[in-house]
């Protein structure tokens, strides 16, 4: 059974919700859920609760597409999420209904600028990550080799020391000696022969 759900929201206290919760009963909703936010949002209860509940082929109704998401960006996911979703949009500022042509295309259009946002913030941070890295900043994990570890255990194994020896007179790891025995085996094996 399909449901027309409806979306009702203020961002001040001292704002009315009056005039949209009239747009969106004549518009046929079955349930609206409504809140009043202050501030800078970070949550929005009766939006959350309001999606837990949509099905495939239920109608998500605003009256004014601002009042749908935080931002632009939250708006153009949400809008996508319900196309996704199989779930139909309607905003009766825009006259956008997702079950026509023309809501198709704007519901297209918003899919491709989401996909825009996703992909130029991908490249900031690529670019960000190639500044730090030109200059001289390690981006990731540590380093794997600890030079001064690194030079401990080449000595005790020169020495002919055995791991566990190793271990206990550098006080290095187990795992770092043999990974760091592995690696001075390796540098060994690539010199010439004298």
């Amino acid at each position: 059974m399909q449901h027309i759900f409806g979306y009702a929201r203020v961002s001040a206290v001292d704002q009315n919700l009056d005039t949209q919760l009239d747009d969106l009963t004549r518009a046929g909703c079955t349930r609206i859920f409504q809140e009043k936010v202050t501030g800078v949002r970070t949550s929005s209860p009766a939006l959350d609760e309001m999606l837990a509940m949509l099905r495939e082929d239920d109608i998500v109704v605003v009256n004014r597409l601002a009042r749908l998401g935080r931002d632009t960006i939250h708006t153009i996911q949400l809008v996508n999420q319900f196309n996704q979703r199989g779930i139909h949009f309607r905003a009766l500022d825009l006259g956008v209904d997702s079950r026509t042509p023309a809501g198709k295309l704007i519901i297209s259009t918003f899919a491709s600028f989401n996909q825009y946002e996703r992909e130029n913030n991908r490249e900031k941070s690529l670019a960000g990550i190639k500044l730090a890295k030109d200059a001289g900043k390690h981006m990731g994990r540590p380093e794997g080799v600890d030079e001064e570890a690194y030079e401990k255990v080449e000595i005790a194994h020169n020495k002919g020391a055995s791991v566990k020896e190793i271990v206990k007179m550098t006080g290095v790891s187990l795992s770092s000696v043999k990974r760091y025995r592995k690696l001075i085996l390796a540098k060994k094996a690539q010199l010439p022969d004298n």
